[in-house]
């Protein structure tokens, strides 16, 4: 265990830390946290606009009951489904504003302007299409699923060019400058005024020249495909909790890095769900959040659940303190107090019940027993209720949290026991 903790703080953890100050890559985090709000905003209403109502419709039910669910279907679907369009359906858009915003900051720029800046160099990339919308006259209008999770790297890649562009040419002092005495929001507005014109122009060549979203598409295929799949949830599964272990958190590094595929893997599923089709991808962040990570990082509540009824004096109220924050998957008590971390004994069941649960999640989604998550809700919602409603209330959901509690539970257990048993002995030879 020594030799293996020296490996892992000499080897892995200085890249993976680095990884994860990166500028730009926690600019990206940070830039797509801030629309949370609006993603959670938009699942609500996703949700509400696709409850499961069709077992109503059975004849048998008496009419006003079978009418109120046609008039749900025909009158107040499409009217709840426009605030998440509006909202969870433009995440990229949103996200171009925010990232730019943080990696500004950063650079002390002006967030404001380089975040208005990315903004429009994002819309630059889609363009308008004549459509007919009204009385057979076709206008111009701009694609709206360019906008959603299709196009959150492109708008990664707007943000970076827009604050990478501006911060060179105000370096070299190619900007208008004005007087003393002006007022700051007029200063920043003619400062911007060069680069917006060059990153503009050059998102506008650069879009003539070959469609930005199809280029980006293609080059980023293969890891789309490979973090929707198997091998992806062992390795992010692994890394996550060999980190937890050394005592640094886990979820944080490689939230760096995979945040913006979870993220555009969750919209695609929602869009295509609200589209009534079949849902693209299995993983996305409920899939871990739901399904691997009950009751936080290590999959713990199992453990904890164990805890509360030990014969250890130690163990039990470890277990009493820790039970309700990992209801709503808070685990630092038991990560922190056990301790998990530097534990060689807890720390193989702590890294293989996620992996193994991970596994069990994807088999079961993949062959259709469950239904893959589509709606974004608090993390800190009970795991049982968070899997039901991420995936618009699938019963077998709350079966699969339960079998993996159970699984991940023996899992645990004859580590716990060793470790109950060398505490009460502890615990006895201090009482004489």
């Amino acid at each position: 265990m020594k030799n293996y903790l020296q490996l892992i703080e000499q080897r892995l953890i200085p890249p993976l830390t680095k990884l994860s100050e990166q500028k730009h890559l926690r600019s990206v985090r940070d830039g797509i946290i801030s629309v949370l709000p609006l993603i959670l905003t938009g699942s609500f209403f996703l949700m509400l606009g696709q409850l499961p109502l069709d077992f109503l419709k059975n004849p048998q039910y008496p009419s006003w009951i079978i009418n109120s669910i046609t008039f749900y279907d025909a009158n107040l679907v499409p009217k709840l489904l426009i605030p998440y369009r509006l909202t969870m359906g433009l995440m990229a858009l949103y996200a171009a504003f925010g990232i730019a915003y943080n990696l500004g900051k950063t650079y002390e720029l002006d967030g404001l302007s380089v975040g208005i800046l990315s903004t429009s160099s994002f819309l630059l990339t889609i363009l308008p299409v004549k459509a007919i919308v009204t009385n057979e006259k076709a206008e111009w209008v701009i694609p709206i699923d360019k906008l959603g999770g299709k196009g959150l790297f492109v708008a990664i890649l707007c943000a970076f060019i827009t604050v990478e562009i501006t911060r060179f040419l105000l370096a070299k002092k190619l900007s208008f400058s004005m007087p003393e005495g002006v007022p700051p929001a007029v200063i920043n507005a003619f400062t911007s005024l060069v680069p917006g014109i060059v990153v503009l122009t050059v998102i506008w060549v650069l879009q003539l020249t070959v469609d930005i979203h199809t280029l980006l598409g293609w080059i980023l295929s293969p890891l789309v495909k490979t973090g929707d799949g198997f091998v992806a949830i062992i390795l992010i599964n692994l890394l996550l909790h060999l980190i937890w272990i050394t005592g640094i958190h886990g979820a944080s590094v490689i939230n760096a890095v995979a945040f913006p595929f979870w993220m555009q893997f969750l919209e695609e599923n929602a869009a295509a769900h609200a589209s009534g089709t079949l849902l693209p991808h299995i993983t996305s962040l409920p899939f871990y959040q739901w399904f691997i990570w009950i009751g936080g990082s290590g999959t713990t509540l199992s453990l904890i659940i164990m805890m509360v009824f030990s014969r250890s004096a130690y163990l039990k109220k470890l277990g009493r303190i820790s039970i309700l924050p990992s209801i709503f998957n808070i685990n630092e008590p038991i990560i922190f107090g056990l301790p998990v971390v530097m534990n060689p004994v807890i720390a193989i069941p702590f890294v293989i019940a996620p992996i193994v649960s991970g596994i069990i999640a994807f088999i079961a989604v993949k062959t259709g027993l469950v239904q893959s998550p589509y709606i974004m809700v608090p993390w800190t919602l009970p795991a049982p209720i968070g899997a039901l409603a991420s995936t618009g209330f699938d019963w077998r959901a709350l079966m699969l949290v339960i079998i993996n509690i159970i699984i991940s539970g023996l899992i645990y257990y004859p580590f716990f026991k060793s470790i109950e048993r060398k505490t009460i002995e502890k615990e006895n030879s201090s009482e004489v």
